[in-house]
């Protein structure tokens, strides 16, 4: 900064006629100025400088997400597409698939809350149905229980 006669100044203050050299471009009037090193300067340049590059990066990411969003929606519409029947009855006549369970558990709280969890599982493809709930080791009982509800069972050692 050079005063009006021609000398370096390190302030300016109201009133006073400076001349400021050195800027990239004009600032408007009003503009906050801040005073670094040389370092400093280059530093907050390059931090700029990379926030913008990594700003572009993530629009370009959130776009191609987008895309493969939209091609994966259409292929798995493709391919419900050729698993339905020509006439659209092959869900109706079948209905949802129903997957039975028996649940047992060490104390009713759990066993309760589990039974009230897969109760709000289903749509218009599949279902939950509790055949059975109870606190307790899994008997026998339980095992014919559910073979006679046609559920499926683990091989018991």
């Amino acid at each position: 900064m050079l005063d009006s006669s021609d000398k370096a100044v390190k302030a300016a203050y109201p009133g006073m006629a400076v001349t400021v050299t050195g800027w990239k471009s004009l600032p408007s009037a009003g503009d906050e100025v801040l005073q670094g090193t040389e370092a400093g300067v280059k530093k907050a340049i390059a931090n700029r400088e990379r926030k913008t590059e990594l700003e572009a990066t993530m629009e370009d990411l959130e776009a191609i997400n987008e895309q493969r969003r939209l091609e994966r929606d259409r292929r798995e519409a493709e391919e419900v597409e050729e698993t339905e029947e020509p006439t659209g009855r092959h869900q109706a006549e079948q209905g949802p698939k129903e997957l039975r369970l028996l649940v047992k558990g060490d104390v009713s709280g759990s066993v309760e809350a589990v039974v009230d969890a897969l109760q709000c599982i289903g749509n218009t493809e599949a279902c939950v149905k509790i055949i059975s709930s109870g606190v307790g080791d899994v008997t026998e009982s339980d095992v014919w229980r559910a073979q006679a509800a046609q559920g499926k069972h683990p091989p018991f050692t």
